[in-house]
């Protein structure tokens, strides 16, 4: 009869194993990695006892207990993390009991190895032959109540979160939260039988209860899905959101955030929870500020939301990339002010910056020199060019100005703070370098030069212009200036 029961177990053992590698592949699921590690532990309690017994001394019966013991002792920590990423329930199952009940099972593992040092697990232990073959009697010590205390605790907690489940559900959710229940009953049912003495002598009945758990479970992925073990909770939205989320208590601690929000600061260094915000300069500058705003963190700009948790309670901070967007919005304005041919600016904010001006200082506008020429014998093509070369050679000789196309071949430069002399000198250094320029299309330019008034826009424009004029008719490439407008 042992060598059927045997059999049985290491069929099932086996079949659990699949199930484990099945639902490893599946493993990114909330609730998976838990049901997955607990159907490890499972199949190498099966398989062990299964040897158990197959063996025929009582040395040989204790070893493979000690292996059993890598799975049984880590039942309650594993049963109790399913039930809670199942539900997303982690008031009462926070980290502090998690943590308490690891513990338990860490020296469980300990106590079963070492036992026959203390006896604190197994008061004593023997060999029944009263069924026809070799069996472990023993009786059980102080920590063995302690374990199993801890793995009803977390049964019972992991059965109250299904019914809750199956209360609070409806379709295909509600029976696979009924189909997990019953898997996670009938272990507990064969538990509590063995404990009472209400089986076959000594033989373990919890083992035998995974063959109809294997069962339920390959029904399940079958027809439910049941790797798909939860709803979507709060968490897994929580961690899509591509936005950047971060929770700060009301005294500046953090207490949660998302995986979008833990990779935006990674060139900050990495947030962790339970830590203060003013570690992180960034936060705690936004948390300043009541309003919502744009920040630059690299080469990224984010829009800051600041959401208020109740009254006194914390606030909810999220990032939104406005990279794109932002980037955008400055291409609208650059083309706005500049003119696409020289991408020098345009006539409009030309106007602009005038009217902006505080100090004394000069203005200038210069004309290519029969221009028209240049496109009737070259075409329009070389005109641009011609054009381009012109707006490089500005660039370079009034960097410190503000240089605009002000109209077809007609360029115009502001310079603040800059005596007239000297720019006297400048444009004519320009017009000498723009003649002798390495060029397939020579011309020449005129220009006109004076001060500005810085009152008044249209009488200086005037002014300057009547100067170029008087440069294109005295010759052109030629610089006139004159002081009549200094202020």
């Amino acid at each position: 009869m042992n060598i059927i029961l045997s059999t049985i177990l290491v069929v099932s053992s086996m079949v659990l194993i699949v199930l484990g590698i099945v639902g490893f592949r599946h493993r990114g699921i909330s609730g998976v990695k838990a049901i997955t590690l607990l159907m490890f532990a499972m199949a190498i309690h099966s398989f062990a006892y299964g040897m158990e017994l197959m063996s025929s001394d009582w040395e040989t019966m204790y070893q493979w207990i000690r292996v059993e013991y890598l799975g049984v002792s880590f039942y309650p920590i594993l049963i109790l993390w399913f039930a809670r990423e199942y539900a997303g329930e982690r008031r009462f199952a926070n980290n502090y009991v998690m943590g308490i009940v690891l513990a338990i099972c860490t020296a469980t593992l300990f106590l079963v190895e070492t036992n026959a040092m203390h006896g604190l697990y197994y008061a004593q232990m023997g060999v029944d032959r009263s069924i026809g073959f070799p069996i472990v009697m023993t009786q059980k010590g102080q920590w063995y109540m302690v374990q199993v205390g801890a793995l009803y605790f977390a049964m019972i907690y992991a059965l109250v979160v299904l019914i809750g489940q199956i209360l609070n559900t409806r379709g295909v959710t509600r029976r696979r939260a009924f189909l997990v229940f019953t898997g996670m009953l009938v272990p507990m049912i064969a538990s509590t039988c063995y404990l009472l003495g209400w089986g076959i002598g000594e033989i373990d009945l919890i083992p035998f209860s995974f063959i109809f758990l294997s069962v339920l479970v390959a029904s399940g992925i079958y027809r439910y899905d049941i790797l798909f073990l939860s709803e979507v909770t709060h968490e897994m939205i929580f961690n899509t959101i591509g936005e950047g989320v971060i929770v700060v208590d009301s005294e500046g601690y953090i207490l949660k955030m998302n995986r979008a929000m833990q990779s935006l600061f990674g060139i900050l260094g990495q947030l962790k929870i339970g830590e203060p915000i003013n570690r992180y300069m960034v936060l705690a500058h936004i948390l300043e500020s009541s309003d919502s705003q744009t920040i630059a963190m690299g080469d990224k700009h984010y829009q800051i939301r600041l959401n208020a948790i109740g009254k006194h309670h914390g606030t909810i901070v999220v990032f939104t990339d406005v990279t794109e967007i932002t980037e955008a919005k400055k291409q609208v304005e650059i083309l706005a002010i500049t003119d696409h041919l020289t991408q020098l600016y345009n006539r409009h904010h030309f106007v602009q910056r005038f009217n902006q001006l505080e100090k004394a200082g000069v203005v200038m506008l210069l004309d290519i020199d029969h221009f028209k020429l240049v496109n009737d014998q070259y075409g329009h093509l070389a005109g641009d060019t011609v054009l381009c070369e012109l707006a490089d050679c500005l660039s370079e000789h009034f960097y410190d100005g503000v240089i605009c196309r002000y109209g077809g071949e007609e360029f115009a430069v502001l310079i603040e703070g800059e005596s007239l002399e000297n720019a006297r000198n400048r444009g004519e250094a320009f017009r000498a370098a723009f003649q002798s320029r390495q060029t397939d299309f020579p011309c020449t330019v005129s220009i006109g030069l004076c001060w500005y008034n810085k009152a008044d826009y249209s009488k200086t424009m005037n002014q300057v212009d009547k100067l170029l004029y008087q440069a294109k008719n005295a010759g052109r490439n030629a610089v006139v200036w004159e002081e009549a407008l200094e202020t």
